[in-house]
């Protein structure tokens, strides 16, 4: 059985203090992913909609509110990245949101402390056998940031479960969906990284099988998130898919001639470096399309 783990961890980049809504690192783990009733006293509010089990604290109103979000970020995550919107997920997603960080700790683990939503996928003989997505109520962000993000991980791993998908776009797709506010926050952490690291190329993006070091932590992020903003604005989201799937079955040079009529790694770095630290109209539209759902407007 295949394990994915995406913690969404978030850290004041220049001091070192843990914020919300800062700078976000993931990394892969094992967590200690236990069902709520087994690790809080306190009863759960519980409301299942036809792709989700929402477990929360708050009242049944706002349980019910948030699963409706949730079946409106899936049905607009899958028309943004796939094209269309799939039947309901069985099993349903756990969305289970935490109302503390020493609540959030004890199911996930030490070490995710600094996380503000983690998502979950097992996957076993190419299916998608559990999808759970946990989250901290006292994350200033959780909700507009940290559930799209890793909601996109969830419907990315339906559609990569045979193969995982490349690490640098499932990221770079799921800070897409991150409000554009915060995707400046993680170009202003790139900039500031790229002034004192070597930058990523194109090739080595392709190659990584892992998460980098912390060092070169916001380079990757924040380049990843270009570089599929890029390949996106010369074509559309199910080409880029089409990329990718060509990509791991023949390799990339073969993915950039075929899809996008670029030569080599080189020529796709001519165009791509330049507009490095452009926003792009991209992050914008797709930004806005997930903040109707989850401002509530």
């Amino acid at each position: 059985m295949q394990k994915l783990v995406h913690a969404a961890a978030a850290f004041l980049i220049l001091v070192g203090v843990a914020q919300p809504g800062e700078s976000t690192v993931r990394r892969r783990v094992e967590p200690k992913v236990q069902s709520p009733a087994a690790v809080q006293s306190q009863p759960w509010m519980l409301h299942e909609s036809a792709s989700f089990r929402v477990y929360c604290h708050t009242n049944p109103a706002e349980c019910k509110c948030l699963s409706e979000a949730c079946e409106a970020l899936r049905k607009q995550l899958q028309e943004t990245w796939l094209g269309d919107s799939t039947e309901s997920w069985s099993p349903r997603c756990d969305i289970v949101v935490h109302r503390t960080v020493a609540e959030y700790v004890r199911v996930l683990g030490p070490g995710s402390s600094q996380s503000s939503g983690c998502a979950t996928i097992d996957v076993e003989k190419g299916q998608v056998v559990k999808r759970r997505v946990d989250l901290r109520a006292d994350a200033g962000d959780w909700m507009t940031s940290s559930l799209p993000h890793e909601l996109t991980h969830v419907v990315l791993a339906e559609k990569f479960a045979a193969k995982q998908i490349p690490r640098w776009a499932d990221e770079g797709m799921a800070i897409l969906s991150e409000p554009v506010g915060r995707q400046a926050i993680r170009r202003s952490a790139m900039q500031r990284a790229i002034a004192s690291v070597p930058r990523y190329s194109a090739g080595e993006l392709f190659a990584l099988q892992d998460y980098p070091t912390a060092e070169r932590r916001d380079a990757f992020y924040g380049q990843s998130a270009s570089l599929v903003a890029h390949l996106i604005e010369r074509d559309s989201p199910e080409r880029f898919l089409e990329f990718l799937q060509i990509g791991q079955k023949q390799g990339f040079e073969t993915a950039l001639s075929e899809v996008y009529k670029i030569r080599s790694t080189g020529e796709l770095n001519s165009k791509w470096q330049p507009q490095l630290l452009d926003r792009g109209q991209s992050a914008e539209l797709f930004a806005g399309r997930i903040a109707q759902i989850t401002t509530g407007r």
